[in-house]
């Protein structure tokens, strides 16, 4: 559920970002994603990963989880760019989607939100 929350919050954002503000491509992507990312960080830490952590070790997980959020920016901007060369603008970012999602899941549940 919150993967698709946040995919939909991203490809939105997107799609408004380019087509309608008609912002670079790949400043649309970064736009769309880091909005996501944050609505990201809240529904995995109160949900999904049910981290009741407060104080200093919820500040350094919240820094993990930038700095996570971070290498998944790099990854989709890469994938969206290269994407962008066979697909339309909407299929290349939906490719990139893929990309980050494996990348910030992974990481995060295997770094910031870890026992």
């Amino acid at each position: 559920i919150v993967g698709t929350v946040n995919t939909t919050l991203d490809v939105g954002l997107f799609a408004i970002f380019f087509y309608i503000l008609a912002w670079p491509l790949l400043l649309a992507n970064a736009g769309g994603f880091i909005v996501a990312v944050c609505v990201s960080y809240v529904l995995n830490k109160t949900w999904t990963f049910a981290d009741p952590s407060q104080g200093r070790l919820a500040v350094r997980r919240g820094f993990a989880f930038a700095a996570v959020a971070l290498g998944g920016l790099a990854i989709g901007s890469l994938a969206i760019w290269l994407a962008a060369f066979a697909l339309t603008p909407i299929l290349a970012k939906l490719a990139s989607v893929g990309a980050t999602f494996l990348w910030n899941f992974t990481v995060s549940r295997r770094w910031v939100f870890r026992g």
